[in-house]
């Protein structure tokens, strides 16, 4: 077991010091505020031209790697998301990732979009969807070899239950109650760019 003695114990003035940095990089400050404004203007998913606007700048802005953006918009407006955004309801990030009928050119297998949905999920319900991508991963990981801090493996971050439940052991375990989950969410993400290097790797 690796002892992760370069992490920093995570205090509330920690993600502040990361929070700070999220907002003086100029890309990460206003491709957020670009983001803000969007879902503002177009908060629920009944048109297809809302979605296909709200996929296009995610999938731009976090390097999600959708190349066909028509078909996943059809496939949120299919799934008829909003009641089920609003009620903060787990099941529905699973239920954006799957079902695009989009397969991979090396083993024709569907391409599952977690970290997208819950992104596009997040954006519209900050409260009940955290943000998965890898340097979230690493960096759960690493305080979890560490501390503790919640009972979980590596392949159970991919359930968004237990991913959004580790996250609030997180602010639990460490005393963060004065942060929100998208504070946690920021931190995670820019002290894992920094901390955890390409060639870095959990077990």
């Amino acid at each position: 077991m690796k002892n992760n003695d370069f992490l920093d114990e995570p205090t509330e003035d920690l993600i502040k010091q990361y929070m700070d940095k999220f907002e003086l990089d100029e890309r990460y400050k206003y491709g957020d505020s670009a983001i803000i404004k969007l879902f503002e203007a177009f908060p629920n998913n009944t048109s297809l031209e809302d979605i296909i606007l709200k996929v296009s700048v995610i999938n731009e802005l976090y390097s999600t790697s959708i190349y066909s953006v028509f078909k996943v918009a059809q496939h949120i407006l299919e799934c008829d998301v909003d009641e089920n955004i609003k009620a903060g309801n787990p099941e529905l990030v699973h239920q954006i990732a799957t079902g695009h009928n989009i397969r991979t050119k090396k083993n024709n297998k569907e391409i599952n979009f977690y970290s997208f949905a819950t992104k596009y999920c997040n954006w519209h319900n900050q409260i009940d969807y955290s943000i998965y991508d890898s340097f979230v991963e690493k960096t759960l990981i690493a305080y979890k070899e560490r501390d503790s801090f919640s009972d979980f493996k590596k392949k159970d971050l991919k359930s968004f239950k237990k991913f959004h439940q580790v996250i609030l052991d997180f602010i639990t375990y460490y005393n963060l109650n004065g942060k929100n989950a998208k504070d946690i969410d920021k931190f995670l993400w820019i002290y894992g760019k920094e901390k955890f290097p390409p060639s870095y790797k959990n077990n």
